[in-house]
């Protein structure tokens, strides 16, 4: 009997074994297929960049900044943040009637959108400080929908583990994105080209996705109903309730740096912070966006009746994002104003400066974003995702807040805000780990 119980034994260990490599092969093993085509993207990103900063002015990327900025705060209400439910629930009909919900949602939503920037779009963007988007209010309700929808079908990819379709889509609309700036930009269609091809990048791809997945809808349609929809609506509430302000809040306090220089320093030095945030936002959005669907792909098959083996797959991921950031985060430490100007040429100088400032809190964010998401839903801790961002957002108005009664120089204002943000991701991340540890 001893034998047979020892033998029992050492087989529910190896079948532990190899269910724990199994789901963390499979998460690399998807993480892989995204970063081919995400890592295509980003590379086609790094050789028109030089090219895009040698056309645009500085002030026509201060425009951009601030474009992109508005466009983020306002895409929270696209969908509810119910699109990110759809991979939670466990047949296929009932993630279907979600996904009809965000886009009756998302339609609506743009619907008011566009008879707001109408009607009050002028006097709304002049009295935010925003008069450089005043003529182009028209584009905004058209980027709101197209990433509203492009974020409904990648929680639909995400739940079928569909990501070689994403990781096309991902190419063919960096690809077209940036051919869009070039074009605009050598025939003086400026800055109007860079916010098209802003658009095109973020969801140039919905058409071709909308394919692939096509099938799984179809099979899905005779499940939709007005009853499991209501239902839906409810069981998933806490993600417009919680979601959508925490959402908000991070996107708010992610663009506060671009929105406040625009207001205090103008569109140049605005334009030299935004190349810089979005040059080292490439690999927080290639290794953290693809690392951080893959995981959540994996983690919500597995569920959170099993908090054990979601903790050891977390530290793992977390570990080797931390082990492959320290090389690159740190040459932009020490070497990005000289890199900048090779690259981008002698007028980007600044936006190097600003670069190797924001450094050190960008390491810690590329760790804690790609696993806060998945926990976070797969636990449903949607009012700490909210808490965690009010402290974001609290933190970094303070900053600004100093930065304006002490009149602090554009550097000075970025010390204190890389340093507060790295300590806010560094205790954010420990939330995580003590979430899954609380669950056990």
């Amino acid at each position: 009997m001893r034998f047979f119980s020892k033998l029992t034994l050492l087989k529910q260990k190896v079948l532990n074994s190899w269910n724990k490599q199994s789901h963390e092969g499979a998460i690399f093993r998807n993480m892989t297929k995204l970063i081919t085509g995400d890592g295509i993207a980003r590379v086609i990103g790094l050789i028109t960049a030089p090219i895009i900063t040698r056309i645009y002015l500085p002030e026509h990327m201060g425009v951009l900044s601030v474009f992109t900025s508005l466009v983020a705060l306002m895409v929270p209400f696209g969908t509810f943040r119910y699109s990110l439910a759809i991979p939670l629930p466990k047949n296929d009909g009932s993630a279907f009637n979600i996904s009809v919900l965000s886009f009756l949602l998302l339609s609506i939503s743009t619907l008011f959108l566009f008879f707001i920037f109408m009607f009050f779009g002028q006097g709304i963007l002049v009295f935010f400080s925003m008069d450089q988007i005043t003529i182009y209010w028209w584009l905004v309700p058209i980027a709101f929908a197209g990433t509203g929808l492009y974020e409904l079908l990648s929680g639909w990819a995400i739940r079928k583990k569909e990501f070689n379709p994403l990781a096309k889509t991902k190419v063919w609309q960096k690809i077209i994105g940036d051919v869009v700036k070039v074009l605009f930009g050598f025939i003086g269609i400026r800055p109007l080209g860079l916010l098209i091809g802003y658009i095109l990048n973020q969801a140039g791809g919905i058409i071709r996705l909308f394919k692939d997945l096509k099938k799984h809808f179809v099979n899905n349609v005779r499940y939709i109903s007005k009853k499991r929809i209501i239902f839906f609506s409810k069981r998933y509430s806490d993600f417009p309730k919680y979601r959508i302000p925490s959402q908000f809040l991070l996107n708010l306090s992610a663009k506060a740096p671009l929105l406040y220089f625009a207001w205090h320093f103008g569109a140049d030095t605005t334009g030299q912070i935004g190349l810089a945030t979005m040059m080292l936002s490439l690999p927080i959005s290639l290794i953290g966006y693809t690392t951080g669907k893959a995981y959540y792909a994996e983690i919500a098959t597995i569920g959170k009746r099993m908090p054990d083996k979601i903790f050891k797959i977390t530290k793992n991921v977390a570990r080797k994002l931390f082990l492959f950031s320290i090389i690159p985060f740190s040459v932009i430490l020490f070497f990005g104003p000289v890199i900048f100007e090779i690259v981008f040429g002698v007028k980007w100088y600044e936006a190097g400066v600003f670069a190797s400032i924001l450094s050190p809190y960008l390491l810690t964010q590329f760790i804690y974003s790609p696993i806060s998401e998945g926990i976070l839903s797969v636990f449903e801790k949607q009012s700490m995702v909210l808490l965690i961002e009010i402290s974001r957002v609290l933190m970094t108005f303070f900053v600004f807040f100093i930065s304006f009664l002490m009149k602090w120089t554009p550097n000075y204002t970025l010390i204190l805000y890389s340093i507060g943000l790295s300590l806010h991701y560094f205790f954010a991340t420990y939330l995580v780990f003590w979430i899954i540890k609380k669950t056990k």
